[in-house]
C-alpha cells in the first residue's frame, strides 16, 4: 500500500510545480502593419506619456516574485486622423543595457480606452541579488497600419534592484 501513495506522490508532485509557475504575461499584443518597410511620416503626432511605473522582482516564494512588470500608460493626442485602437507602438533602446524581454522587438498594442493605452510589458527579473540597475533611455512611435511611423517620444526608465 505504501507503494501506491509513493507513486501517487510522484505523479502529482509535478503536476503542482507547473500548476504553480507564473503565466502573468502582459497585455501587449503584436501589431501586424502591412508588408512594406516602415517609413517616417513627421505629420503624425507622437504619443503622450502620462505615466511610468517599473514593479523590480522579489525574492519570495510565490511564482510571479522574480517577473519585472513596466507599466506605460500613454495618452494619444487628439485630431489624429486615427484612433487609437488603429495603430501600434514601436519601442527601440536608444541608451542603456535591458534584461531580455524588457523591450518589445515588435510594434505592439493593447487595448485602449479613448485616447488612453497602458502597455503592460513583463520580463524574468530575478532575484534583487540577480538584477541588473535600470537607466534607460527609450523611445516609443506610433505605427499605423500602411507602415507610416510618427515622431518619437523619450521615456527615461530608471530603477534599481529590488525597487
Amino acid at each position: 500500500m505504501k507503494f501506491w501513495y509513493l507513486i501517487l506522490v510522484c505523479c502529482v508532485w509535478p503536476a503542482q510545480q507547473a500548476a504553480a509557475a507564473c503565466v502573468f504575461s502582459g497585455n501587449l499584443s503584436v501589431f501586424e502593419p502591412g508588408i512594406a518597410q516602415l517609413a517616417d511620416d513627421p505629420s503624425l503626432p507622437a504619443p503622450e506619456l502620462e505615466s511610468l511605473d517599473v514593479t523590480r522582482g522579489l525574492n519570495g516564494g510565490a511564482s510571479c516574485d522574480q517577473m519585472g512588470f513596466m507599466s506605460v500608460k500613454l495618452r494619444w493626442p487628439r485630431g489624429s486622423r486615427f484612433d487609437l485602437d488603429e495603430i501600434g507602438f514601436e519601442y527601440r533602446l536608444v541608451q542603456g543595457s535591458a534584461p531580455e524581454g524588457l523591450v518589445p522587438s515588435t510594434p505592439m498594442t493593447s487595448p485602449s480606452s479613448g485616447r488612453k493605452a497602458e502597455h503592460l510589458i513583463t520580463w524574468l527579473d530575478g532575484t534583487p541579488a540577480q538584477q541588473q540597475a535600470l537607466n534607460l533611455l527609450l523611445e516609443v512611435r506610433a505605427v499605423t497600419p500602411d507602415r507610416r511611423r510618427g515622431p518619437p517620444m523619450m521615456v527615461q526608465v530608471v530603477a534599481a534592484p529590488g525597487s
